[in-house]
């Protein structure tokens, strides 16, 4: 995975263990298992977003071609990520 803001990535990690939450972890370790899919691995870049605590994400393969690209956001109280969820949810999500 290349971390693109590591000042980003590690106050995110800070506010995440600061507040005893696993779902950041969770999505990337997600993200990481979509690396390392043996049929078309690939490498996740993450960035940072505008929304607190969030990133963008993109997903390119080795020969250069775009796969997924979306959002590790974060939604807080309020959820200040701009994004639709059909249920409230206090954490990080995969957006795609």
């Amino acid at each position: 995975m290349k971390i693109l803001n590591e000042e980003h990535f590690q106050n995110v990690k800070r506010y995440a263990e600061s507040i005893g939450d696993t779902s950041l972890q969770n999505c990337l370790d997600r993200l990481k298992k979509w690396e390392e899919n043996p049929d078309h691995p690939s490498e996740i870049s993450l960035y940072y977003d505008h929304a607190p605590y969030s990133f963008g994400f993109t997903q390119r393969y080795p020969d250069g071609s775009v796969g997924i690209v979306g959002g590790l956001l974060y939604h807080g109280i309020p959820d200040q990520s701009f994004a639709v969820t059909l249920e409230p949810f206090h954490g990080w999500q995969i957006h795609t």
